[in-house]
């Protein structure tokens, strides 16, 4: 149920305007007959199916926010019911019975939910005019929210979510609100302030236990105060005890250096620069909320290392530099900052254009400058704009250079290369020209880096993917970039895996709506760049291969796109910035395969030709291998195989008409699966992978393999497909490998009473270890005709 929540929340929220009804919320509670919660939250999951009941019920007592509750409660029914929106009803229309019945989401505060109003008096939170209290703590701020799970107290066996906030502002808020181990989440701006969970003695379930209330704001003071500082050479750093920040010191001084060299320096008197390094990024995440290896502002720069690297960029140290001397936030305040530390992303500057260059990524001067509302990869435009800033500097007059920088970084500034040099006192042309040239030499200096660094490409000789789909679990700390994960990597290592695919998102509004949203820009809660480079790394270091699987997400399955032939344009525009973001990344951090794609099939159907012209962008910036995972009824009708490296499927195939445990039956449909399978294999010349193979716990596993959650958990069907599978395939060397679907970078994920796909805790796990290591050094070739 909590993993249903989590991906639900996602998409809906803070919640509603909470202030004291004109009943108080006692006065209004002795209308009711409240149950006292008596069981444990995994006894009240393990009691919930597929068909259990939920309402979910928005305010209306205040009009001004009636619109988006009611707009929050039809996504958490669209999320987890398929688009039935009947079990969303307004307060006025809630019964007494209605709610008794069922596990009930109240969308709104006291003030807007008149069911929140009768019920609040049963729950441990409490609210005032304009705040609510929490364990003795007052939340006043207008943008502050609580997310709280508890028992129904109309039904104890049931669940209740209550969402509210203080404004209108909090409750338009979307994001941020899901659980893992949560029972209650506060937060402030989208941002995580306190989490916990409630004691789940089962002779006193739900007990408050302050040992389990995670105050962040409290930890934050604990850990600044701890901080060991050093100050020296106009620099003042901060670290844990046990990080070490010689070399972080070094790197710096040499960044301010450089400024001084063009004459930035800093002002008489000027306080030192501040610099906060971590001893992770996901430390840094909790105590900032920001995951990125760097980030900076007024307060100074704040920089951890990603797993495998083994220096900082600093570029926040030139930004410091650059706010000395009088900038402020502008687009263009980083570029230049990059332009001056000479790295980006883990890598020189002149690597990451040369990688661009050759591949004819490198925005023009013109697109460099833009600033039109389109997502573009961060990954293309951010080293084309460090580019642009040398170039303006380089074309003004050396008494006129300062203040050309300026003028692009104080604020923000026009959004055309004209009207930018016009700005900066700088001709376009002149401009245009030095872009060019500057882009040329430093992309010949980056070349010998970037041909050492690329990724090695997997053939037939490597033998057998042993694989394991890891999936991010939406939690900063039980994500890619966690500690959590790294624990996860490890146990996937010891049952046998030597490989992991990690999924990014790309989020559509619907299947009608071509502009994609990347989980690249999500917040540190999402599947970040520097979550897959952070988990990629771990998985490295333990001697694990690595795939990146992109996925795009959306209401329906994304199979189904159904767009005019105009909005089809629009989408592989967009499609292909997203691809090109993570092909650029792939190759920058020597992940060893990508997939093009995933699933799409109206897509792949229709424009087998803008397909090949993707896969052809791709190649010029990414050397690893290549491949398209197709869905299994779509795998025959690819038409592009011959431009990829591999033939990838997601297998999730019938192999049953009726419900069965029995294997020899399940092997039958095995084989007759793979049957279409190897001549797809003939025909291609290529090996066939196996990119997810998966059956959830229930009785139609076999028939529905790529459905979970319908009916009542069966462990042993499970288990029975998974043996059926791994027999199966037992004499199919055309087969690349196998990548489970799947596991979670949450510990907390699986065991007897989870319905979902991952096999740990299952029966199913003992059979996935077994195959994963008899498996090891298995031969692979293409398929033969007979």
């Amino acid at each position: 149920m909590r993993r249903a929540l989590r991906a639900a929340l996602l998409f809906v929220g803070s919640a509603a305007l909470c202030v004291l009804d004109p009943r108080t919320p006692t006065a209004a509670a002795q209308e009711l007959s409240f149950q006292s919660p008596r069981l444990t939250r995994e006894k009240m999951e393990s009691a919930l199916s597929a068909a259990a009941k939920w309402r979910f019920i928005y305010g209306t007592r205040e009009p001004a926010a009636e619109h988006v509750l009611r707009e929050r409660a039809l996504l958490v029914a669209r999320r987890l019911f398929g688009g039935d929106s009947s079990w969303v009803l307004a307060d006025r229309d809630a019964e007494l019975g209605t709610l008794s019945g069922a596990s009930v989401l109240l969308v709104g505060g006291p003030k807007e939910n008149s069911w929140s109003q009768r019920l609040v008096g049963a729950l441990p939170v409490r609210f005032g005019a304009a705040s609510f209290e929490w364990q003795g703590t007052a939340y006043a701020r207008r943008d502050e929210a609580i997310t709280l799970v508890r028992p129904n107290p109309l039904a104890s066996d049931r669940f209740l979510i209550l969402m509210a906030g203080n404004s209108i502002e909090a409750m338009s808020r979307r994001g941020g609100f899901f659980f893992g181990e949560d029972d209650w989440r506060i937060t402030r701006g989208g941002d995580l302030v306190r989490s916990g969970s409630f004691a789940q003695d089962p002779k006193s379930p739900w007990r408050y236990d302050a040992a389990r209330d995670h105050d962040c704001d409290a930890e934050r003071e604990r850990f600044v105060a701890g901080l060991l500082r050093t100050t020296a050479d106009g620099l003042s750093v901060r670290a844990p005890a046990g990080v070490d920040v010689a070399s972080v010191h070094t790197r710096a001084v040499r960044v301010m250096a450089e400024c001084d060299r063009i004459g930035l320096q800093a002002p008489a008197g000027a306080a030192p620069l501040s610099l906060t390094v971590y001893a992770s990024l996901e430390q840094k995440g909790e105590m900032t909320r920001d995951t990125r290896p760097e980030h900076g502002g007024v307060e100074g720069g704040h920089v951890a290392l990603p797993a495998g690297r083994t220096q900082p960029d600093l570029w926040t140290i030139a930004a410091g530099r650059l706010r000395q001397v009088g900038a402020g936030a502008s687009r263009f305040t980083e570029p230049a900052s990059i332009w001056l530390a000479g790295r980006f992303e883990g890598e020189t500057l002149p690597t990451s254009i040369a990688r661009l260059h050759r591949a004819g990524l490198l925005p023009s001067a013109a697109e460099a400058a833009s600033n039109r509302g389109a997502w573009r990869s961060p990954l293309r435009v951010l080293p084309a704009r460090a580019v642009l800033v040398r170039a303006i500097w380089e074309s003004a007059s050396a008494a006129s250079r300062r203040g050309a920088l300026l003028s692009l970084t104080r604020r923000e500034p026009p959004g055309t290369l004209d009207s930018l040099c016009a700005v900066a006192g700088v001709r376009a042309s002149d401009v245009t020209h030095r872009y060019a040239a500057i882009a040329a030499a430093i992309a010949e200096r980056g070349a010998e880096a970037l041909a050492v660094s690329s990724p090695r490409p997997w053939t037939t000789a490597d033998r057998f993917q042993r694989g394991v789909c890891l999936a991010h679990f939406v939690r900063m700390q039980e994500g890619y970039v966690s500690r959590s994960a790294a624990s996860e990597l490890v146990a996937l290592r010891e049952r046998g895996a030597d490989w992991v695919s990690l999924t990014p998102f790309g989020y559509l509004r619907s299947l009608q709506s071509p502009e994609i949203a990347s989980s690249s820009m999500g917040g540190p809660d999402e599947e970040t760049d520097e979550s897959i480079v952070e988990c990629a790394g771990r998985a490295r270091a333990l001697g694990m291969r690595v795939w990146l699987k992109p996925h795009l997400w959306s209401r329906g399955w994304i199979g189904e796109l159904a767009f005019t032939d105009r909005d089809w344009e629009r989408f592989f525009e967009h499609y292909r910035e997203f691809l090109l973001h993570w092909a650029i990344l792939a190759d920058r951090e020597r992940i060893d395969g990508l997939f093009v794609g995933h699933e799409l099939v109206s897509s792949t159907r229709l424009h087998g030709a803008k397909w090949r012209a993707l896969i052809g962008d791709v190649r010029r910036v990414y050397r690893g291998t290549l491949t398209y995972g197709a869905n299994w009824d779509e795998v025959g009708h690819i038409d592009f195989w011959d431009a990829l490296d591999l033939v990838s499927v997601s297998f999730y195939s019938p192999i049953a008409e009726q419900p069965t445990r029995d294997v020899r039956t399940l092997r039958k449909g095995v084989h007759k699966a793979l049957t279409a399978l190897r001549e797809v294999s003939v025909r291609t010349q290529r090996p066939v992978l196996l990119s997810e193979v998966g059956y959830a716990p229930t009785a139609a596993a076999a028939m529905k393999p790529w459905s979970e959650g319908e009916g009542a958990i069966d462990l042993e069907t499970q288990r029975a497909c998974y043996e059926a599978l791994i027999s199966g395939i037992e004499s199919d060397t055309w087969i690349a490998g196998v990548f489970w679907w799947k596991w979670f970078t949450s510990p907390g994920v699986g065991g007897s009473t989870d319905g979902s796909f991952t096999p740990k805790g299952k029966p199913a796990e003992a059979e996935m270890t077994r195959a994963l290591r008899a498996w090891d050094g298995r031969p692979v070739r293409a398929a033969r005709s007979p």
